[in-house]
């Protein structure tokens, strides 16, 4: 699971903080790291029917944010499951969330 901070590209494009998080020295580098693996995995495993993507389940109301986040834990879940279930010949190597395609 990745996040909206995960994405450079929101990251200096947007000031709305559920966009881009709390300044946060650890979480938010943590994910364009996690893309960044995403990526090198999906290059590894491409050609076969395992398929790697990251998923943005949106600002989901849990401990880490006490609980502040719009979106419930299944409303956060949908996008993983999506993900989960593709087919064989699905997308890999992407960035999503329930809209669509994430700009890394």
């Amino acid at each position: 699971m990745s996040s909206d901070v995960g994405s450079l590209t929101r990251q200096t494009a947007s000031t709305d903080e559920l966009m881009t998080g709390p300044l946060a020295v650890a979480y938010a580098p943590s994910k364009p790291f996690l893309n960044a693996v995403t990526v090198q995995y999906a290059k590894e495993l491409r050609g076969t029917n395992i398929l790697i993507n990251a998923a943005c389940p949106g600002f989901v109301a849990t401990d880490l944010n006490g609980f502040r986040g719009v979106r419930t834990p299944e409303q956060g879940a949908a996008i993983a499951i999506r993900l989960a279930t593709l087919p064989d010949d699905g997308p890999t190597g992407g960035f999503f969330e329930d809209a669509g395609v994430v700009p890394w």
